[in-house]
């Protein structure tokens, strides 16, 4: 059997636009982690089968970025000619006594450090000797290959909703690798900017011939939707600059990672009870945490620029990126859920229907010739990011083990804050990434956190640790401190030991693709 060869694939606007942004500056590091809890050791040889067949029909999972002679050309998806599955996936025995921060700060570090550009960008980890028997599997993951959705899409080519799995045949083919020149890229540059610009010429006259016939049946219409649509792009392209929260204006290269979880059923239930969204809920939850915490603090603020992520994907589309970012104001000093929620609906709805929201990529594509400076000060200016995506409603299996929870780890991206929600067989899992330079008080924040769901739901939630089971349950909601008495000085946000035991690699045999 004979591999397959692909051709060289051209990053979208956005994904350049991502790619760019974590080459420049380490602050804009985009690396996404996805955990999974499983019950058990998975089968290791199992395991490495099933990456190996995912390898050869996910492409994504055997491509490398390669970059082109000057760099406002878009970097290349290319077939790793020396692809190597043992450099991709890994397993340790924790060390004894390992618990649920030593998983969070292994998923921390990993997250922060930067991958080699020279093979495909992703890795996988797993973490066995885990309190009850479990096992955690880290997948490493760089956003300019991938958003929330195409990373679940990859997880799908490698999971079983059993524990037996089902025979899934022959090896297929693996694709074949070859090396492209600097003068093939210059020439696939030179076509690709073309194919660009007729293509985008293309999309402009579809858009303007209603328009133009508009125009000579209302031209005070016409002349308005041009002028709405101009508006629409402005939005698009001048997101916030500055600050909105007092306390979190710095920025740095180190974060730490927080999640809890509370009962899917209740999150959507209490949302729909006053005909919301689970959007609706999950945002004005994350809205009222934030406004809790810089009450509790004594700097209340009445909005925070929040981001949020908007897919575009298709049914058709591959694990890349298709999304847009809406930027807006969100409200943090409404104390009644179904007003928040009511507000955050108009807001995200009018957002959703911005003339300009399927420009997103043609936007990225403009960013290139944009100061980068001026793209990661936009960036930064985020109290908030937020993020849902649905995850498998039924239970799944990974290499004969049961996949007991998955827990969103997202990258800040330059927010102060990134939160990111999925739901998986029932649960709602909220993942947390805290800039240490903006958050002070990383407890603080978690539990504010939690009262904002509780506010939404009206249910207390436990604090969370997936390996022993939950905590114990609070009698109540987070209360509210008064907004103008300011606290007393709080401890400091606890920091990671200096020292913490080795991970030991674990002595069982090393992966090896099969060919």
């Amino acid at each position: 059997m004979t591999d397959m060869k692909l051709d060289p694939i051209r990053l979208s606007g956005w994904d350049f636009a991502t790619w760019r942004s974590a080459s420049e500056d380490p602050i804009m590091r985009s690396t996404m982690i996805g955990l999974l809890i499983l019950d058990r050791d998975p089968d290791w040889d199992r395991l490495v089968d099933r990456y190996e067949r995912a390898s050869r029909v996910v492409p994504i999972l055997r491509q490398k970025i390669v970059e082109g002679p000057v760099r406002i050309a878009n970097p290349r998806l290319v077939v790793d000619p020396d692809f190597d599955l043992s450099f991709h996936l890994r397993r340790f025995r924790m060390a004894a006594g390992a618990d649920w921060e030593d998983v969070l700060d292994e998923c921390r570090r990993q997250s922060m450090t930067d991958f080699d550009r020279d093979r495909p960008l992703w890795r996988v980890t797993v973490l066995e000797g885990l309190p009850g028997g479990k096992a955690a599997v880290i997948t490493k993951l760089h956003h300019a290959v991938a958003d929330g959705q195409g990373a679940l899409q990859l997880g799908a080519a490698l999971v079983d909703l059993s524990p037996e799995g089902m025979d899934l045949g022959p090896m297929p083919r693996a694709p074949r690798g070859e090396a492209i020149s600097q003068l093939s890229f210059a020439e696939l540059m030179i076509r690709d900017n073309v194919d660009w610009l007729v293509r985008t010429a293309k999309e402009v006259a579809e858009a303007a011939l209603p328009t133009a016939v508009a125009f000579l049946q209302d031209p005070a219409e016409a002349i308005a939707r041009v002028g709405e649509i101009s508006s629409s792009v402005i939005r698009f392209a001048r997101p916030p600059t500055a600050h909105l929260s007092p306390l979190m204006t710095s920025r740095s290269i180190n974060y730490h990672y927080g999640a809890f979880q509370l009962p899917f059923g209740e999150l959507r239930g209490a949302t729909k009870a006053s005909g919301h969204s689970l959007n609706d809920g999950y945002l004005a939850a994350v809205a009222e945490a934030m406004g809790e915490y810089h009450r509790r603090l004594g700097h209340p603020v009445g909005e925070l620029n929040m981001n949020m992520p908007i897919s575009l994907r298709k049914s058709n589309d591959h694990a890349q990126n298709a999304v847009s970012i809406a930027h807006f104001q969100i409200n943090t000093a409404e104390d009644d859920p179904i007003k928040l929620m009511d507000e955050v609906h108009r807001t995200v709805t009018a957002w959703r229907a911005e003339p300009a929201l399927h420009l997103a990529d043609q936007l990225a594509e403009i960013s290139r010739f944009i100061p980068f400076e001026v793209v990661s000060a936009a960036a930064t200016a985020s109290d908030v990011t937020a993020s849902n995506v649905p995850g498998p409603p039924v239970q799944v299996y990974l290499a004969g083990a049961a996949v007991e929870q998955m827990v969103p780890l997202p990258p800040p991206i330059g927010a102060a804050v990134f939160v990111a929600l999925l739901t998986y067989n029932g649960e709602a899992t909220i993942g947390v990434a805290m800039d240490d330079a903006a958050v002070g008080d990383r407890e603080l924040l978690m539990e504010c956190m939690r009262h904002g769901f509780e506010k939404i739901t009206g249910k207390s939630i436990d604090s969370w640790d997936p390996l022993v089971g939950h905590g114990p349950r609070r009698a109540a909601a987070v209360k509210k401190a008064p907004a103008k008495k300011a606290p007393a000085k709080r401890a400091a946000a606890k920091k990671a030991p200096a020292k913490r035991a080795a991970a030991k690699k674990a002595p069982a045999k090393k992966a090896t693709a099969k060919k």
